[in-house]
């Protein structure tokens, strides 16, 4: 442990939630000190492009997912930490490379950098005493080093391990099989007969890329929504997959039969945490992980917290509030009930998902509850909750990706003041009113006038 007061802080992953934790570890206010473990040579996490798949030359997997062409599908209003706006004006969505260069920007203005110790693959995390022990790898030298921490931060990620769906008989395909993680451009596929499972973000992104390329694009789903994303023609929409013949034809469930060259899954990802020993406490069931204190402490080791394993939610704004959430515990741990109560209130939730028709794999599903979870975790603590604004462009831009496909990439959110914003389509001159959306808490579209940006 730390020779004086200070209290040692590991963290795993310089990705979005990784740096997050950087920047409030490096803030001297706070009184930690902390050393930062990520495997590649930079920062930036799945934001980084390369165009390898599989293994890198040390024998790791390739972490990132993302493909070439990716825009975000979310407004930059609703991608950015609290206390870093973007610098780029006039647009919302943004390339993959500008999101990687906020992060790099993020990491050299927080100086967080001399506390990352790159090319340092951790092996296990194991409680120790009342602190942790770290093995990890340096894979440049080749050699493992142990390490003594008071508490860990987890921000590996979750969009990393390919998650395949069950497909009867798919020993029986004679083609390529593939998944969105290994998707790097169309250019590969010119030509030919693909299948794409799942109707997704990246599911729909890779079904128009390959309309460009192949003139056989089919998409599996069972979404009440793919039907009106206006696919280009040679986009054929169909069910499930109900199995694959002994001739390698696959048949779907409404009795029609097609033959593919390729099959891609675009059926998301797998939560893995190699690198935790049993001892931790913690298991990850169905892409479930348990038992966490508000989805983020590990209720049997309460100096261990998990960033970033929600869905459906501002990511980079509510890792930094789970991030000073989680430090405050550190500091004063008498903010956290004891251990019987916050297992009891983790089962009640449990209780109201099964109850509520929730699939396990859903639990992390943050969507409508985001407003409640923040309020809750910023009282605790004291902090400052996310701007509601903000809140209702990360809502609106949500439900556009499922709407309007085609175009939604092409507004731009103009915020008013702290009550109003606009949404004007890069394609016209005039703005056109903010359209309400349904299904969200703490919508409450206002008035629509001026044309002040708050930054």
């Amino acid at each position: 442990m730390a020779s004086d007061s200070r209290k040692r802080v590991a963290v795993v992953g310089a990705g979005v939630c990784g740096l997050a934790a950087a920047r409030h570890l490096a803030d001297p206010a706070w009184g930690f000190d902390f050393t930062l473990f990520e495997m590649t040579d930079s920062v930036g996490g799945t934001w980084v492009y390369t165009d390898k798949t599989g293994t890198d030359e040390y024998g790791l997997p390739i972490h990132s997912s993302m493909y070439k062409s990716l825009r975000t599908n979310l407004p930059k209003e609703a991608m950015m930490f609290p206390d870093f706006p973007h610098t780029k004006q006039g647009v919302s969505y943004m390339s993959s490379h500008e999101i990687l260069q906020y992060l790099d920007a993020y990491a050299d203005h927080f100086n967080v950098r001399p506390h990352i110790k790159f090319r340092h693959y951790v092996k296990e995390v194991r409680p120790e005493g009342t602190g942790w022990r770290l093995l990890v790898q340096d894979v440049k030298a080749g050699k493992d080093h142990s390490y003594l921490f008071d508490a860990v931060i987890i921000g590996n990620g979750h969009n990393s391990k390919p998650r395949y769906a069950r497909v009867n008989g798919i020993e029986h395909f004679k083609g390529r099989l593939f998944h969105s993680h290994n998707y790097r451009e169309p250019t590969p596929f010119r030509g030919q007969r693909v299948l794409i499972i799942g109707a997704g973000p990246s599911g729909i992104d890779m079904g128009f890329d390959l309309a460009a390329v192949t003139d056989t694009v089919a998409v599996s789903h069972h979404t009440d929504y793919a039907t009106k994303l206006g696919f280009p023609p040679n986009v054929i929409l169909k069910p499930d997959v109900d199995r694959v013949l002994e001739d390698g034809k696959v048949l779907f469930k409404d009795g029609s039969l097609m033959e593919f060259d390729v099959i891609s899954f675009c059926t998301g990802y797998v939560y893995t945490y190699p690198f935790l020993s049993k001892e931790c406490g913690i298991t990850v069931d169905n892409n479930y992980v348990s038992p966490l204190y508000n989805s983020a402490i590990n209720i049997n080791h309460p100096t261990m917290a998990f960033l970033g394993i929600f869905k459906i939610t501002p990511l980079f704004y509510m890792t930094d509030l789970q991030v000073r959430y989680f430090l405050k515990t550190l500091l004063q741990p008498e903010l956290l009930p004891s251990k019987d109560m916050m297992l009891k209130e983790h089962r009640m939730e449990e209780r109201t998902f099964k109850e509520s028709g929730v699939r396990k794999s859903d639990y992390h599903n943050l969507g409508e509850r985001t407003p409640a979870y923040i309020k809750k975790i910023c009282k605790a603590a004291g902090l400052t909750p996310m701007p509601e604004i903000l809140l209702r462009i990360f809502f609106h831009g949500y439900e556009k990706i499922f709407s309007d496909f085609k175009n939604f990439r092409n507004n731009f959110y103009r915020i008013i003041d702290e009550d109003n914003f606009t949404v004007v389509d890069l394609r016209e001159i005039t703005a056109k009113p903010v359209e309400h959306v349904h299904n969200s808490p703490s919508c409450h579209c206002g008035t629509i006038d001026g044309t002040r940006e708050i930054y």
